[in-house]
């Protein structure tokens, strides 16, 4: 090879099939660079509907050294519907001398154009580890034992047929199937399960393996020689910006520091002490307190005090506008404000943009006031609020007049440090009020009581849950999209109004829920931003949920998907719960979502690890399997925390996998109704470039001040649910938070 060719980068082309894994592929083809003598390898990636035609992309290919074909949803059967440009990728004979890889959806469609048959499994496979075994000697598996393991996600599977060299295959209650193949005479190899995941065996080797043949094949051929006389940089960054991924601001070398007051006190170490604060203090607060704790959360809990300086920032997806006032501002009216939403009137606290423009606008305010100042505090003053299911990318937009973000600027707070005894009083503009410094002078800190009634006032509620027959319907239909592979897994909600027979204050009602479900990410937000707001129009959270989903401080990121549960009873011990969340239905669930947020991270950041795999762990009410997805070197890229929360939205423990099309189905299966909050997340962005939010579950909300009480559950169906088993469990997370409505009457 010359040196001109070696200081080439590998160029590989991926085509992306909207699947949640397929980053995944794209940073595992990446590092392999200098692995096996190709030099870097730089992946472009494309969407399978980028091009509608191979033809648009045939100027494109002699620039690359080869092609990999992502999984995705769907099949190949149904032609440019379901797998866009793969539908006419084959029909161009200038192809058959491009070494290509083809995975799962990509393996079915390079079978399909040689003339195999692509029928859809008896037992379906999605989530779960088989043993693959090798049918013949190849060097696409050159250093693999006989036997080795990997995923399968996969509803269809492809016949074996005289233009295919089977390589690969494994056996279940389908028989025995084709797992690996090569293409009679061409550079063409594939693969039906899924080497990326994180529990399939030697998945680098494979792709390691793959480029070191085509590599071979091109030097050759003479496609390499070729490709080193036409090498132009911009064809790459051409095909670069096909998918956007522009940061929202650009990352500032050296912070600016900022004085902030903060004082210090010993208090004692019980997570009570927040609450008993937040008793003792009757002005507007926000709380995200932790009224349970572990090693590994419930360390910190905040208390927010907006005052006249406080931005608010709330935006709504299907007006495309955005309000921003301060807090409480005796100039602006709510009357007006709202003519201006509903009507388009004129008012200079409205805007007109898209909720992607509202990122952006998150980014400019939070951007012109980051700073470098005590790292080893998790808030020192921000946004503080929450962000709706709708706020997604890949949501459609429903029409509602109701609120899908809404953000609070702070500069005072209170931080208590539950592990070592410490409370920090914060302010940013040095005024810190005066009479709630009294107040906690004056307050039992190291020794709080908390009194708090473990029922509500008696009073009656109105309950309207949905029927067991029309979840029934929604979960057979979940069934069908499965089994087509249209999706692996779909996390089906459904949402029960509580209607209070007589006035009942959030606050009361918050007493009442942490007191019976505390958690590690409980949450009190009371949005009375305006000061003529009619109570009927007025958004309250209510949460003790469980998971975290994003945490990030300058250089780490940290995801904590839940998928599994099982409800505590006195025959439920820690070990039974164990081995119920480790069965093959369990386990595919969490795996899947384990794989979704790795793609979710790795889209933007390279090195991605998981800290956690499948733990088992104990709540109040239930036993839940949890896994810990990191990325590192955060300071190191382009990107911000506050990419990489917009780009993961929403949660995938709360979409499923692939989410794009997952999404899109959920729309139709739930009715066109909106989450709206629940499965949103809440939490704070800190100006000390730190944040932790969790997934907005087992939580209570209201648009009209607590009139109505909305209360969302769900859980992951699986083509290895049952309607019965998967309705129990949705009631048992439904009854961690409606419990507080029971013995009230």
């Amino acid at each position: 090879m010359t040196a001109f060719r070696s200081s080439i980068p590998f160029n590989v082309l991926f085509i992306n099939s909207y699947d949640s894994f397929s980053y995944n592929v794209v940073r595992l083809l990446e590092q392999q660079s200098h692995k096996g003598g190709y030099g870097e390898v730089r992946v472009t990636t494309i969407h399978n509907d980028t091009f509608t035609h191979v033809s648009q992309l045939k100027k494109y290919l002699p620039h690359f050294d080869c092609l990999v074909l992502g999984p995705g949803p769907g099949s190949p059967v149904n032609g440019v519907e379901d797998v866009g440009l793969l539908a006419s990728l084959f029909e161009d004979d200038d192809l058959s001398q491009i070494p290509i890889l083809g995975i799962c959806l990509g393996f079915q469609a390079m079978c399909l154009s040689q003339g195999a048959q692509v029928n859809e499994l008896m037992t379906v496979k999605h989530g779960q580890v088989y043993d693959i075994e090798l049918t013949i000697e190849s060097e696409l598996f050159k250093g693999y034992p006989s036997q080795y393991k990997s995923t399968r996600y996969h509803s269809l599977h492809v016949e074996p047929s005289l233009g295919l060299i089977p390589l690969a295959h494994t056996n279940d209650e389908n028989g025995q199937l084709l797992m690996a193949i090569q293409v009679v005479g061409k550079p063409w190899f594939g693969v039906q399960y899924h080497p990326e995941s994180c529990c399939s065996e030697l998945g680098w080797l494979l792709v390691s393996n793959f480029l070191q043949l085509a590599q071979r094949h091109n030097e050759c051929s003479g496609r390499c020689d070729y490709k080193g006389s036409i090498y132009d940089v911009h064809v790459y960054d051409e095909l670069d910006k096909t998918i956007d991924k522009t940061p929202i601001y650009e990352h500032q070398v050296d912070l600016p520091t900022q004085d902030i007051s903060i004082r210090e006190h010993n208090v004692c170490k019980s997570p009570l002490l927040t609450l008993y604060l937040c008793d003792a203090i009757h002005d507007f607060k926000f709380v995200m307190a932790s009224s349970s704790q572990d090693p590994h959360r419930g360390r910190w809990s905040i208390i927010c005090l907006p005052n006249e300086n406080s931005d608010v920032l709330t935006h709504y997806t299907s007006l495309n506008k955005t309000t921003i006032y301060k807090w409480r501002d005796r100039n602006v009216s709510w009357k007006d404000v709202n003519a201006s939403l509903q009507y388009g009137f004129v008012h200079p606290c409205v805007f007109s943009e898209d909720k992607g423009q509202f990122w952006q606008t998150i980014g400019q305010f939070v951007s012109s006031r980051l700073m470098s100042s005590r790292p080893d505090l998790p808030f020192v003053g921000g946004l503080v609020g929450t962000l709706g299911y709708e706020m997604g990318d890949v949501v459609p937009s429903i029409q509602s007049l109701n609120p899908d973000a809404k953000l609070v600027y702070i500069e005072n707070s209170i931080v208590i440090d539950h592990f070592s005894g410490k409370m920090y009083t914060i302010s940013l503009s040095d005024d810190f009020p005066v009479h709630i410094m009294q107040i906690i002078s004056q307050l039992s800190i190291n020794d709080p009581r908390l009194e708090w009634p473990s029922e509500l006032p008696p009073m009656k509620f109105d309950i309207e849950v949905s029927s067991d027959a029309s979840y029934q319907h929604a979960f057979n239909a979940c069934q069908d999209y499965m089994r087509r592979g249209d999706s692996y897994e779909i996390c089906l909600t459904r949402q029960t109004q509580v209607t209070p027979h007589g006035p009942l204050a959030p606050w009361r009602l918050f007493q009442t829920l942490v007191t019976r479900n505390p958690a590690p990410f409980s949450s009190y937000f009371d949005f009375q931003d305006l000061i003529d707001l009619p109570k009927d129009r007025t958004l309250c959270l209510l949460s003790t949920s469980p998971e975290r989903f994003l945490k990030w401080d300058h250089d780490t990121c940290e995801l904590r998907p839940i998928k599994g549960t099982v409800k505590k009873t006195d025959e439920v011990d820690l070990q039974t719960a164990t081995r119920i969340l480790k069965t093959p239905k369990e386990f595919g669930e969490n795996l899947m979502i384990l794989d979704l947020i790795r793609n979710d991270l790795y889209e933007l950041l390279p090195d991605v690890r998981v800290k956690d795999f499948m733990s088992v762990e104990e709540y109040q009410t239930v036993y839940q399997l949890v896994s810990v997805v990191q990325a590192q070197n955060l300071s190191d890229s382009i990107y911000s925390g506050l990419d990489v929360l917009k780009h993961s939205l929403p949660p995938g423990s709360m979409t499923g996998a692939p989410k794009k099309i997952t999404v899109q189905l959920l729309h139709e299966i739930e009715q066109r109704k909106r989450r709206g909050i629940y499965s949103g997340v809440t939490g704070y962005l800190s100006l000390n470039n730190r944040a932790d939010w969790s997934v907005n579950i087992r939580c209570l909300y209201s648009y009209n001040g607590g009139y109505h009480w909305l209360c969302g559950a769900g859980g992951a169906i699986t083509v290895l649910s049952q309607g019965e088993s998967e309705l129990a469990e949705l009631n048992t997370k439904l009854d961690s938070a409606l419990q507080c409505f029971t013995n009230s009457e």
